[in-house]
């Protein structure tokens, strides 16, 4: 019975297939039961019969993630004796079949990144795009596998799709700079196989951490330095150019943004709305204190009130300032719209509610251009950057309440926290856009390649 149903397999025969089972009802049980065994779906995804190999994944869904003997999956089968067809369609009628793992752990995606075929690693991945993070008995991915087997086409598929997947920065340097078994990068194998073609896509990018060391301490560049130089030389000028032009893309504040980025998106969606709120409320208090500062302000044309107190700040402002900067600090204390508080109280409550407003500031954007598309935050945080630009008004031009506190306020909030503030917050679109130009830039890149 067992050789028919092979038979029927191999020649793609349904109606042989039903035959059988009519004879025996619960044949497809009892090959389901065994542990490892050449099923009829391994010799029909084998012989690249699609039509038959589907029906029985209809009469029998089990059989696709079982193993032969030789610790292959269907799917595996399909993929060595190149039916891309099948393996396509094993792929849609089930996409997590792209994760069984073989002998030594090894995925179909992992057959697919050392056979090279683009296509269906193009499918795989889009299909199921968790698949990257599979690895092997040795905690190789996909990734050095294919570098391992010198796959230039396979790499480079891989690493346009990381371009172009959802994944952020942070996630691709991850997956990029992962580690074997042996503590060995894609970095470090390419150096190892001296291919200077590999390395130069690899280092391209921007992210590989050159400094790196293997289980043997050797970074990528040392593992080069200690083969012969004229068969290395090509791979470590390459190596050594990347490592001088490193020094030029590692802005300090850029890797925090982009590691609070991440922080948030791998947040739960309970959790960001929560931090979301809080920032919100952060940012509406500090804001609404400014423009209602305690006590109030001084209402238009009002009688005017010298006190003692107003004359000290003026005499102790013209000790300390030049006659330019009595032009541009000169202000009536009893104006309208200025605050009721006197010299010193003014700054001891506007500096603490500027700062409080300024981190919820940048904390909002970070957050909004992690979890909203890019048209949107941008524009989001655009129009708060506008409402700094007011609060600085408002508490310096406007709400200070003699010459004296509107130096102070000048020296202490506009130029220590507002215009950091501000810059920041410019710093964040510029790399914004940067990052979007500098993706779609390498990506044409790795296809020139």
């Amino acid at each position: 019975m067992q050789e028919r149903v092979r038979n029927a397999a191999k020649e793609g025969d349904i109606e042989a297939l039903y035959e059988l089972i009519r004879e025996k009802a619960d044949l497809l049980r009892d090959i389901d039961q065994m542990e490892f065994i050449d099923t009829s779906l391994h010799v029909a995804a084998a012989a690249g019969r699609t039509e038959f190999a589907l029906e029985l994944m209809d009469l029998k869904p089990s059989l696709a993630t079982k193993l032969n003997q030789d610790g292959l999956s269907p799917m595996h089968l399909a993929l060595r004796n190149e039916h891309a067809e099948t393996v396509l369609s094993l792929l849609r009628f089930d996409k997590n079949l792209v994760r069984v793992k073989g002998m030594n752990s090894y995925t179909p995606l992992h057959y697919a990144a050392m056979n090279g075929d683009r296509y269906v690693l193009n499918e795989f991945l889009e299909d199921c795009p968790q698949c990257i993070h599979d690895v092997t008995n040795r905690n190789e991915t996909a990734l050095h596998l294919a570098v391992r087997e010198n796959n230039f086409e396979a790499l480079q598929a891989l690493m346009l799709w990381l371009w172009s997947s959802d994944c952020n920065r942070m996630q691709i340097k991850t997956i990029l700079n992962f580690k074997s078994r042996d503590g060995d990068t894609v970095l470090h194998i390419a150096a190892s196989n001296n291919q200077p073609k590999i390395v130069r896509l690899l280092t391209d990018c921007g992210i590989m951490n050159m400094k790196a060391t293997n289980s043997k301490n050797l970074t990528a560049l040392g593992i080069l330095q200690g083969q012969n130089q004229e068969d290395s030389g090509k791979s470590m000028e390459i190596l050594l150019s990347a490592q001088r032009a490193l020094f030029v893309r590692a802005i300090a504040l850029i890797q925090l943004i982009s590691q609070l980025k991440y922080n948030i998106k791998t947040m739960s969606g309970d959790k960001n709305n929560a931090l979301l709120v809080a920032t919100v409320l952060i940012l509406t208090a500090p804001y609404q204190a400014a423009l209602s500062p305690p006590g109030g302000v001084f209402q238009a044309n009002p009688e005017p009130k010298s006190t003692t107190a107003d004359l000290q700040s003026h005499h102790s402002f013209h000790n300390i300032s030049s006659s330019t900067m009595n032009k541009i600090f000169k202000k009536d204390p009893s104006a309208a719209g200025s605050s009721v508080l006197q010299t010193t109280p003014f700054p001891l409550f506007f500096i603490p509610n500027t700062i409080a407003f300024g981190i919820s500031f940048l904390v909002t954007n970070v957050v909004l251009i992690s979890i909203l598309p890019a048209f949107f935050s941008s524009a989001l945080v655009l129009s708060l950057s506008m409402l700094v630009v007011c609060l600085l008004i408002s508490s310096v031009r406007i709400i200070s309440p003699n010459s004296l506190s509107l130096y102070v306020m000048y020296e202490s909030v506009d130029v220590l926290v507002g215009l950091p503030v501000l810059v920041m917050c410019l710093i964040i679109l510029i790399v914004r856009v940067i990052s979007r130009f500098w993706r779609m830039s390498l990506g044409q890149k790795i296809n020139l390649c």
